[in-house]
Formats: C-alpha cells, sequence, structure tokens
C-alpha cells in the first residue's frame, strides 16, 4: 500500500503543480472561467500558490509522510472549496460548464484517497 500511496502522491503533485502555475502565470483559459465564477486575479494567483505548495509538500511528503498528509488534506480542502464556487455559479445544471463543475469533485475523490492512504501507511 506504501507504493500506491507513493506513486498517487507523485502524479496528484504533478498534477497541482501544473495546475497552479497556469493560475500563479494568469494563463488565459484558466482566468477566464475563474472571472467567470466571481474569482479575481488576485485570489487566482493565491490559489495557484496553495496548489504549488501542495504539490511540493506531496513531493517532500515521499520523504517525511506528516507533510504529504497534511499538503493531500489542505489540497482537498482547496477542491472543496472549488465545488463550493461551482455550485453557487449553477455549473452543474449548464452542459457547457459542467465539465468545469465535474473536474474539481474528481480531484477531490483522487486527494482524499490520496490522504487516506497516505494516513493508513504512515
Amino acid at each position: 500500500m506504501l507504493l500506491a500511496a507513493n506513486i498517487l502522491s507523485a502524479l496528484v503533485a504533478l498534477v497541482f503543480l501544473l495546475a497552479g502555475a497556469q493560475k500563479v502565470l494568469l494563463r488565459d483559459p484558466v482566468t477566464a472561467n475563474l472571472l467567470r465564477l466571481g474569482v479575481g486575479s488576485t485570489m487566482t494567483r493565491s490559489i495557484g500558490t496553495l496548489e504549488i505548495a501542495g504539490a511540493l509538500g506531496l513531493a517532500v511528503g515521499l520523504w517525511f509522510k506528516p507533510l504529504a498528509v497534511a499538503a493531500a488534506a489542505g489540497l482537498t480542502l482547496l477542491l472543496i472549496g472549488a465545488v463550493g464556487f461551482h455550485l453557487r455559479a449553477r455549473d452543474f445544471t449548464h452542459r457547457r460548464h459542467r465539465s468545469h463543475a465535474v473536474a474539481p469533485v474528481v480531484l477531490a475523490v483522487i486527494t482524499g484517497t490520496t490522504t487516506a492512504l497516505l494516513l493508513a501507511t504512515s
């Protein structure tokens, strides 16, 4: 189970490193969707910074498990907040925005699973 936790941690870290970089750099496709949700550029950069910090925490956590657990739990909470923004915008009922709304749900399940695996192997 330790191998599965480490592999999942590395994959999640890679996903959030890339996603966070897009937000910190304010790339157009990402910022357009966030602006639609009412998230300004300062908050977008803050979210990106938290995602990068979570990714780095997961990476370093390969050698120091408590940090990985905290990072995975933090990313899960961040994603729950994202789901809240999508719920407020009613994205789940609009076909055009549904894929944007489902992504944080799927990622929250994955990061939650990562947290549980890391806790089980600590």
